[in-house]
């Protein structure tokens, strides 16, 4: 998908349309936000090849997703904070000029 580098949008923070510079958040490791149990969850996913459910990659009922959610932020370039877009769906993002 192609997206434009800038948009013009409104800004909540200025309560005017200004010029927004779209930006692409890279996704991150959350190990803070994990409670105890999902942690000890996901160190038995990995220690015994799928017990207790089987890896989505070597079942038929679970299905691998081909495309996956952007994050993108608009950033005003007047007073530099940053609205999220509503996410989408895609394989492949580029921005042009």
């Amino acid at each position: 998908m192609k997206m434009p580098k800038e948009i013009k949008r409104y800004c909540p923070k200025c309560k005017k349309v200004t010029l927004h510079k779209v930006i692409r958040v890279k996704s991150s490791k959350k190990r803070g936000s994990m409670s105890k149990g999902a942690r000890i969850f996901n160190s038995k996913l990995e220690g015994y090849g799928g017990f207790p459910r089987p890896k989505p990659e070597k079942s038929k009922r679970y299905g691998v997703k081909a495309t996956k959610k952007v994050d993108i932020r608009l950033e005003c370039k007047e007073c530099k904070y940053q609205v999220p877009m509503e996410g989408f769906r895609t394989k492949k993002l580029e921005f042009k000029r």
